[in-house]
């Protein structure tokens, strides 16, 4: 194996992001691209990245200047060509539907029928699609997510146009707002559709909502289940069955229609719990029908509130005179939040699919599906070829390994080696003041309890007007999204998931903390100052 040039070299190691719920099969997907790939079209390859696995949690670590060189690299060719931001908004949408296009194509039964050789075409077909993914949807994060490269940039050149301090953070959430709605919004105003024909027919707008008390009522005073707890809402989908043989034939072939379409969303990365059933939905839709909330009311206020948005944008567009290349970038910038959702549902499609993939190569190797999710590429072509690793490193990668990767050259280490590495790296440093400082992801303030929410099984303890604080917010958690007066992060740039749907929903939120899930807890009372990018305990 060729020396490792750079894993001690001088630029110490920065935390990039924390992910629960991830494994080698995915990150590998990204990381080797990073610094193999990603100079084509950035211009411009990461020199290391460093990952840590302690069963399936994931820190992932750049070098703290090379991510912020490669952060100026990208943000210079956006403004000495903004043309190239346009031209990437294009390309994320060509590279996801490939994706898209070959997670369709991928067989989901009678794997066993394939040869080794076909299992590995699948398997290495879907990392080179996959990470061709990466060239081109990694830009707009590496521009922005971890030193704010173009963040500040474009504050620079609104102060340069005599736009005050104050006003600074609104005006860039103004300026970037999108154009177009994202698939977000496009899910939450096809369910709302969906309501409205149930409310014009009378009928059907009784049986949804009686059944659902009925339920409740039968959940809570018979069964003496807690609401929202895990078991009441077990209780609520199991029964939806008897629902679905009244609904009318034309509703429920949209109910379908519309759970084919957004079942996989909550998948994300390691295993099919992820998955929500129809009777989830059907759930979901007799909770809305029974609470007596107007579909077509809601849907109206939406639509106002996006075409409001729009007309701020347009006027303080004029009103700022803004000029290329800044014109063009923020126009661009809106977009990447669309293209954001867009590709990252593709992307939680194709892994859901390479599920039946993982589990018939592990079959063929006698081993389990995670020992496979934590060998390398080529690990799992070798293997299906004859020659297998040691399933007693396979096993101790699975418990706590570290994944280093540079410029032709993978490895893995674990034991005394991966812990010796592990105690040299960056740790999380709580903050003593009572005030947590970040970015704005969208305007606002709010005070409330602080709710700790990083995986769905969080959102019992989600309350109406509660504090949401996550490392980075992912589908999975939107339904307590939802309910958040303020949404606040540890991670993310002005293009991450949290702030998109903030914006979407019109909740204040601020990105980007660093530390506030290691210096809040649940209970707190906090006073978020989203213009000011602040949160403060009181």
């Amino acid at each position: 194996m060729p020396r490792l040039k750079h894993l001690n070299n001088k630029d110490p190691w920065m935390l990039g992001e924390q992910i629960p719920d991830c494994d080698l099969f995915f990150s590998q997907i990204w990381l080797t691209c990073f610094v193999n790939q990603f100079k084509y079209p950035s211009g411009r390859n990461y020199q290391k990245m460093l990952t840590v696995y302690k069963g399936y949690n994931l820190w992932f670590y750049f070098g703290k200047q090379d991510s912020f060189d490669e952060g100026e690299y990208i943000a210079n060719k956006f403004i000495k060509n903004p043309t190239f931001a346009t031209k990437i908004n294009k390309q994320i949408i060509v590279e996801a539907d490939k994706l898209r296009n070959f997670a369709n194509q991928l067989p989901q039964e009678h794997l066993s029928k394939l040869t080794n050789k076909q299992l590995w075409d699948l398997y290495n077909k879907h990392h080179q699609i996959h990470a061709k993914y990466y060239q081109w949807c990694w830009i707009p994060v590496g521009v922005d997510m971890f030193h704010n490269n173009l963040t500040e940039r474009l504050k620079k050149y609104l102060r340069s146009i005599n736009v005050t301090e104050d006003k600074i953070n609104e005006y860039l959430v103004i300026l970037t707002q999108p154009t177009k709605k994202s698939l977000i919004q496009v899910e939450e105003e096809d369910f709302l559709k969906i309501a409205i024909d149930i409310y014009k027919n009378k009928k059907q707008k009784r049986l949804f909502a009686s059944y659902f008390n009925l339920l409740k009522k039968e959940a809570t005073l018979k069964l003496e289940l807690n609401v929202h707890t895990p078991e009441y809402e077990s209780f609520l989908e199991q029964r939806m069955t008897d629902l679905r043989d009244k609904i009318d034939p034309v509703i429920l072939k949209k109910l379908e229609k519309y759970y084919n379409n957004y079942f996989y969303v909550k998948f994300m990365w390691i295993g099919k719990e992820g998955v929500t059933s129809f009777e989830h939905y059907l759930k979901e839709m007799a909770r809305f029908i029974g609470s007596g909330i107007d579909p077509k009311k809601s849907l109206q206020k939406q639509q106002r509130e996006f075409n409001n948005a729009l007309n701020k944008r347009k006027q303080l567009i004029k009103k700022l005179k803004v000029k290329n290349p800044w014109r063009t970038i923020i126009d661009s910038w809106g977009s990447f939040m669309v293209t954001k959702i867009y590709r990252r549902y593709a992307q939680i499609y194709a892994m859901y699919r390479m599920q039946p993939v993982l589990e018939e190569i592990a079959k063929r190797l006698k081993t389990t599906v995670k020992e496979v999710k934590f060998m390398l590429v080529q690990e799992v072509g070798s293997s299906l070829k004859g020659k297998m690793i040691s399933r007693k490193e396979l096993k101790e990668r699975t418990k706590l390994c570290v994944f280093y990767t540079e410029k032709n050259n993978d490895k893995i280490f674990i034991g005394k080696q991966a812990k010796k590495i592990i105690s040299q790296l960056e740790k999380k440093k709580k903050s003593t003041s009572n005030i947590i400082n970040g970015q704005t992801g969208c305007i606002g303030r709010a005070k409330g309890k602080v709710k700790i929410v990083i995986r769905p099984k969080d959102m019992t303890k989600m309350n109406k007007g509660d504090i949401l604080v996550s490392i980075a917010t992912d589908p999975d958690i939107v339904p307590a999204m939802k309910k958040a007066a303020a949404i606040v992060t540890d991670q993310g740039g002005i293009t991450s998931h949290a702030a998109i749907v903030s914006r979407e929903m019109n909740i204040p939120c601020v990105i980007g903390t660093k530390m506030a899930t290691e210096s809040l807890k649940d209970g707190d009372m906090v006073e978020v100052d989203a213009n000011k990018g602040t949160v403060k305990k009181i």
